[in-house]
């Protein structure tokens, strides 16, 4: 489950960097984990970002089966022979609303992690990333 957190935060900051200038100044979790010695990632550090990915974590789950259930609904809807425009558009808007309170909390993620992190830190972290590391 922690891989799962980990993958989310981390496409979407690779996505926001691809696609959004401002993605350029977030540090997937994976990235901050992998080089937590090379950036001198104090034990205060290390455990409150723990705390956050993880409550993140269980959110990011929850939200994931609500998310599943609701697309499926959609699904049905859609699979009939004629299906009901605005039926089908209410739920789409559900699915839409899920997926932005999903991405909501995967920023959220992101800046408490980088607000844990000083200058020296960030900076080091924006040259491993340069690096492609």
């Amino acid at each position: 489950m922690f891989c799962v957190l980990l993958y989310s935060a981390k496409t979407f900051a690779q996505q926001n960097q691809e696609a959004d200038p401002m993605g350029k100044a977030f540090f997937p979790p994976e990235l901050v984990m992998h080089n937590q010695d090379a950036i001198n990632l104090t034990e205060v550090q290390r455990n409150s970002i723990a705390k956050e990915m993880q409550d993140a974590q269980s959110e990011f789950i929850s939200a994931q089966w609500g998310l599943s259930k609701e697309t499926e609904k959609l699904k049905l809807i859609i699979e009939k022979e004629k299906p009901s425009e605005q039926e089908a558009l209410d739920q789409f808007e559900k699915i839409v609303a899920m997926e932005n309170k999903i991405k909501r909390r995967q920023i959220i993620l992101l800046i408490r992690i980088k607000n844990l992190l000083n200058h020296e830190q960030q900076e080091k972290l924006q040259r491993i990333k340069a690096n492609g590391q």
